[in-house]
């Protein structure tokens, strides 16, 4: 209650100062305006002064010309030279007038640009006088014809002086009947201000009159209010489960409300202590925190309070409060009260402990998880690969056998393919919502990339008879930054896509840069005459497993995870994939990607892709003493490695695991080695550990290691090149990837 009368009083003496302030202002403006009125005034009383002296000096100045030039024809008639002294004399005057109007006009450029001519015709005058004056003391005898011809020349002059004369004086007449207007001008403001001034004063005290007698209305309904609004706050702080505290920093007294203590245990009342009281119930271990936290927000070195700690309840256990508190300071930045509240937040500690636990939990299961993929993918791609370069040795010689059998090949090729994909997209999927997706940065040329898409969409279009044309000219001849692996991986899941679900008509990829604002993106449409998507379900395509609908699935087939996985692939490039569609005419995916800032430009230079030249490559780089090992368990992959040497001409040992590898390297140095990771006894990173160490400590140049891994959770590649492995080759295993490594690693060790 007294606390709000002292408030009321408190902002009746401030608004009390808030009229004097603004009387005092008003005063301050008054003496202002009339202090800059007479400034005003001062202004254009020396303004009228310095055109009056401009025109004076002017004036001056044309009466010493017309003395001046009367005393030289004087001189010239009669030969007298009391004339002549008398010329120099005014002409000496002349000179001084000239000199102080160029003073008086400075700060005017067009009445200083009249004095500047002014002064130059002078300067011709007088020349043509001293020319005349000698002239005249070489002749013997003075002709009236040549008096007559100078005082002509001279007038002329003359007149052009007194034009500029006559141009000055009208300029500052002009300039001093607006100096006069300004004056009168000034006078009336001068008045005006006065007025207003006047009238705002009275108009003031008025307000401030009308403003003492409602406060004295307001303060006797405020202290019959204070008294209703007290016993509301104290009901209410007996309603709240937090306990709140004043601590009066000068006297180390401190009120605690019924609250304070009643979550600890204790039923105490509203009562008042020290500080010491709740010091005792501080936990060990957060006292030094607390203190010095408090001691931070007293010195000013934090904008707000607000801390957790345990203190010690009745019953001996640890109860976990969060204080907010505010503190008041004086005028010297000194804390002089601190007024705050505690929460008991025991349960929300405990529920944070129960979320870390299943946090844990979580962690454990989905390394368990990762484990299990990465398990499960060796034992699945280490036959794949076999089965794969099974179907690869078939299909390549296809025509050696009968028709029935290129159906069967075909059928299996085709299955491996499926079987292929579905895996990559599952452990994809699993890499990208686990965070282990990596993405390399590799530069490459954006008419090769397109150009094997091309090919490796073009035998699936021909097989549903689909038209499939590329157009990729505008970026052919970039050289582009970026991970050419995965996009290739989404434009072939887009192409793919586009051809699965067109049955007749034609499937169109453009590509093209195109500009936002600074920045430039590569855009690649893919525009189909396919069934075409229902606006309602254009978002539900990009979900994982799903499809625009169930029929689709049964239809078209397929896991539903190739789009959701090339959406967060283009998401994590930092570009989008835009899908525009229309039901029963075909749809068009557009992937937008940045481009980066180190694009180059190859126009007019060769491509050196490497593709279709490998083998030839391989087999002009093999001499009759090269040799490479084989370290590999599965006897389906040594078959299919074998084979694949066998035609690139290159001889081969084969060792089961990497303690027969190691044995066998000691005894021959093979050129290169195709390492398997997964092996019994001893792996693969092992083994190259041994090879590299042995090397290092014989000083023998180092042997080419391709590593080979059916692991895809992990970044497989960066552990091998660790390990000391000088490429990565990852199952099932690409023909064109293991031929275009068997080069670089024999052209590493040639």
């Amino acid at each position: 209650m007294f606390r709000s009368i002292r408030s009321l009083r408190d902002t009746s003496r401030r608004n009390f100062l808030l009229f004097c302030a603004a009387l005092l202002l008003c005063a301050a403006a008054l003496i202002y305006f009339l202090v800059h009125s007479n400034q005003k005034f001062d202004q254009v009383d020396a303004s009228i002064q310095k055109n009056n002296k401009i025109i004076a000096k002017t004036e001056e100045l044309a009466t010493n010309l017309e003395a001046m030039v009367s005393d030289y024809l004087s001189y010239l008639i009669l030969e007298d030279k009391i004339y002549l002294q008398e010329y120099h004399a005014r002409k000496e005057s002349m000179g001084a007038i000239i000199t102080e109007l160029a003073l008086l006009t400075e700060t005017n450029k067009m009445q200083k640009g009249r004095v500047q001519d002014l002064r130059q015709n002078y300067k011709l005058l007088l020349e043509r006088l001293d020319e005349q004056t000698e002239q005249i003391k070489e002749q013997e005898q003075i002709v009236t014809r040549d008096i007559l011809r100078t005082t002509e020349n001279i007038d002329f002059l003359k007149n052009k002086i007194l034009d500029i004369y006559s141009n000055i004086v009208q300029a500052e007449s002009q300039m001093l009947k607006y100096s006069f207007a300004q004056l009168a001008h000034q006078k009336d403001v001068y008045f005006l201000i006065l007025v207003i001034g006047c009238i705002t004063a009275a108009v003031l005290l008025i307000i401030f009159n009308l403003f003492l007698i409602t406060v004295q209305s307001q303060r006797l309904r405020a202290e019959t209010e204070l008294k209703d609004k007290e016993e509301r706050f104290k009901l209410a702080i007996e309603g709240m489960n937090d306990g709140i505290f004043d601590w009066d920093l000068e006297n180390d007294t401190v009120f605690y409300s019924s609250q304070f203590f009643k979550m600890l245990g204790y039923d105490r009342g509203d009562t008042e202590g020290t500080i010491e009281d709740i010091k005792e119930l501080i936990h060990p271990d957060d006292q030094e925190r607390v203190w010095e936290y408090i001691a931070h927000y007293l010195d000013g070195n934090l904008s707000e309070y607000s801390n957790t700690f345990r203190l010690k309840h009745k019953t001996g256990k640890w109860v976990w409060i969060n204080t907010r508190a505010k503190a008041i300071f004086d005028p010297d930045g000194k804390a002089v009260r601190m007024v705050g509240a505690h929460s008991d937040i025991t349960y929300l500690k405990e529920y944070q402990e129960f979320l870390k636990r299943e946090k844990r939990v979580a962690e454990q299961a989905n390394e368990a998880k990762s484990e299990f993929l990465a398990h499960m993918s060796h034992e699945i791609r280490t036959p794949l690969t076999a089965i794969n370069g099974i179907a690869e040795i078939f299909e390549k010689n296809i025509n050696q056998f009968t028709e029935k059998q290129q159906r069967l090949i075909v059928t299996l090729k085709t299955s491996v393919s499926s079987l292929k994909d579905l895996i990559n997209d599952i452990l994809d999927f699993s890499k990208i919502e686990s965070g282990q997706i990596e993405l390399e940065q590799t530069t490459f040329k954006l008419g090769t990339f397109f150009k094997n898409i091309r090919n490796i969409t073009s035998v699936r279009a021909n097989e549903k008879n689909i038209s499939l044309s590329f157009e990729y000219d505008d970026v052919a001849n970039i050289s582009f930054c970026g991970d050419a692996v995965r996009l290739r991986q989404v434009l072939i899941n887009l192409i793919g896509n586009a051809i699965k679900f067109t049955n007749e008509g034609s499937v169109k990829i453009k590509a093209c840069v195109k500009k936002k604002g600074r920045a430039e993106f590569l855009q690649v449409d893919v525009t189909d005459t396919g069934i075409g998507i229902a606006k309602d379900r254009l978002e539900l395509i990009f979900e994982r497993f799903k499809q625009s609908d169930a029929s689709i699935s049964r239809a078209f087939g397929g896991t539903g995870l190739g789009l959701s996985i090339s959406k967060k692939l283009i998401d994590i490039m930092g570009g989008e994939i835009k899908v525009k569609s229309t039901p029963g005419k075909g749809s068009t995916f557009s992937m937008i990607i940045p481009m980066p800032d180190n694009k180059i430009s190859l126009m007019g230079q060769v491509e050196d892709s490497l593709q279709g030249k490998v083998e030839d490559q391989i087999k002009s780089e093999i001499s009759d003493d090269k040799k490479i090992l084989i370290v590999e368990d599965y006897e389906g992959n040594v078959v299919i490695l074998s084979y694949l040497l066998e035609q690139m001409d290159i001889d081969f040992d084969i060792a089961g695991n990497g303690v027969e590898a190691l044995e066998k390297w000691k005894d021959n140095h093979y050129d290169a080695i195709l390492m398997d990771i997964q092996m019994p006894e001893m792996d693969g990173f092992t083994a190259t550990n041994e090879i590299r160490k042995y090397e290092e400590d014989n000083a023998l140049e180092p042997t080419p290691i391709i590593g080979m891994t059916a692991h895809a959770l992990v970044s497989d590649r960066e552990k091998c090149l660790r390990a000391g492995m000088n490429a990565y080759v990852p199952k099932p295993i690409d023909e064109y990837d293991l031929r275009h490594e068997i080069l670089g690693a024999l052209q590493i060790k040639s």
